[in-house]
């Protein structure tokens, strides 16, 4: 009885690493970046939490309030004495918080533009203003004057002033919507914990070591600091330094929440912009650096809108960058969506085949063995060695079939018997497939073991034809230089196992 001649098994290289990872494809798709010129460095950028997620630039004398949908200027709020700080929406959007250099705190109407009420607790500046993340009424500030307050927006009179700092206060946040303890970043260096309760002395004080510009709280129990040329992640719960992020050249000024696709909470990845010109993204579970972005000058100010849509950037040169990436249409649930009736009329009749139509049923196993089988396949099976390999370089050959070919001849043991009795010519296609391929480890042993046959059989034809001997030596070229890396990469492997045992 005679066997089904078995088809031959192409060769499936090894797949190379993605050069990207989808973190990395998810914000490189923020595109169509849109500059904006104000008149003076841009120091803070704040994103409403709610509505169409509108974002208000603070710079110079003057805050901005953009169209999260244009990206143009919609309202501008310039009732301020001096340059204005820290302009902060209230998580319903319809109210605005900014301090100015005179210390003074004024609430706007973000319709009107308004004031709604004003505050004059010092005469140095106020750096730090902010609302509540949930108690609508509250809010703090910090200022120049070594103190921070709390407010509510019913009484002219801070419920809480915290006093004991030593230096300027340039970063406060409430630490979670749950309470209304407070986290504060000075210039002396020192990041505390208040609770409003006890607001003589801080309930936690940990050393940053640097000016603190930002604090993030990322959790209830986790705060991020940024000072200096470093970012520090602290543990508030054991009171102690989880990670020391020095990613920096120069000092970082600012720290932002923001997420990738596969988050729905989008708090998987925080933002750091410093006086570097870099943003640089950390991954929240390794601290890792997934991805930057480098700018033209010191960055002051960054963040991302909630539903991930918009990435904003604010320069000392006081140059606003707005980035967009393109989302998905939302399909409203419960509403099916159904084609139109035109395409429905265009359709119609496709699928008649006439009155006496028929239908002729193939097992797959004929279907199968009738399945076309590739030139260089008959060769091999007729025999035909030297076809076979001609066949390999035909145009639109695959580099895995040509892989294929070259392997199961050397498998075979037909390798010279396919090599002989060539001109110049007929070795030329392969010597070029070498040359092109060489450079991909995953072929380095092919093309050795048959360029290594060619070298050896036509070693008097090499150096009587110019053009391979060219070819020849362009590969001998790529070939020293493999060679090169590999030994770099060698001595770099010893080096890192010399570091990791020191450690």
């Amino acid at each position: 009885m005679s066997a089904p001649l078995e088809r031959i098994q192409h060769v499936r290289t090894s797949v190379l690493p993605s050069q990207t990872t989808p973190e990395q494809r998810f914000w490189r798709a923020y595109k169509t970046p849109l500059l904006v010129k104000e008149h003076g460095a841009i120091t803070h950028i704040n994103f409403c939490p709610s509505g169409t997620h509108d974002f208000a630039v603070t710079s110079g004398a003057r805050v901005q309030i953009f169209s999260a949908r244009t990206r143009q200027v919609i309202r501008t709020i310039a009732r301020f004495k001096d340059t204005a700080y820290s302009g902060e929406f209230r998580p319903d959007g319809k109210l605005l918080v900014a301090g100015d250099a005179t210390g003074l705190i004024q609430v706007f109407d973000t319709k009107s533009r308004s004031i709604l009420l004003t505050l004059n607790p010092t005469n140095q500046a106020t750096h730090v203003t902010a609302f509540h993340p949930k108690t609508l009424t509250t809010m703090l500030s910090g200022s120049d004057d070594q103190s921070l307050r709390l407010w509510d927006i019913t009484s002219s009179e801070p419920t809480s002033v915290f006093r004991s700092h030593t230096d300027y206060i340039r970063a406060a946040s409430f630490l979670s919507a749950a309470s209304d303890n407070v986290v504060t970043g000075c210039y002396d260096g020192i990041i505390r914990v208040f609770d409003p309760r006890t607001p003589d002395q801080p309930t936690l004080s940990l050393s940053h070591g640097a000016p603190v510009e930002a604090t993030l709280p990322l959790t209830g129990t986790t705060v991020l600091s940024a000072g200096g040329p470093s970012v520090k992640v602290w543990d508030l719960v054991a009171g102690k330094l989880v990670k020391d992020l020095g990613n920096f050249q120069k000092t970082v000024t600012s720290l932002h929440i923001g997420g990738t696709s596969g988050s729905s909470s989008g708090a998987n990845a925080v933002l750091a912009g410093g006086l570097d010109g870099h943003v640089k993204v950390f991954d929240t579970k390794t601290w890792e650096v997934n991805f930057g972005w480098k700018f033209g000058d010191a960055v002051l100010a960054t963040a991302t809108s909630p539903d991930q849509k918009h990435f904003v950037t604010g320069l000392t040169s006081g140059v606003l960058s707005i980035r967009t990436r393109k989302t998905e249409p939302r399909v409203k649930q419960g509403v099916k969506q159904t084609k139109s009736g035109n395409f429905a009329r265009m359709i119609r009749g496709a699928d008649y085949k006439g009155e006496n139509e028929h239908q002729i049923l193939i097992d797959n196993d004929r279907r199968s063995r009738r399945k076309k089988i590739r030139l260089f396949e008959r060769h091999l099976n007729a025999f035909r060695w030297r076809e076979a390999l001609d066949a390999a370089f035909a145009p639109g050959m695959a580099p895995e079939l040509v892989i294929t070919v070259l392997d199961e001849l050397k498998r075979r043991g037909k390798v010279r018997i396919s090599l002989a009795g060539r001109d110049e010519g007929q070795l030329e296609p392969l010597v070029k497939w070498a040359v092109r391929n060489i450079d991909d480890f995953r072929n380095v042993e092919v093309v050795a073991d048959w360029i290594a046959c060619v070298a050896d059989m036509y070693a008097a034809v090499i150096e009587k034809s110019p053009v391979l001997e060219a070819l020849v030596s362009e590969l001998r070229q790529k070939l020293i230089r493999q060679i090169e890396i590999a030994r770099d990469a060698r001595r770099l492997e010893g080096m890192l196992e010399m570091l990791s045992q020191s450690h």
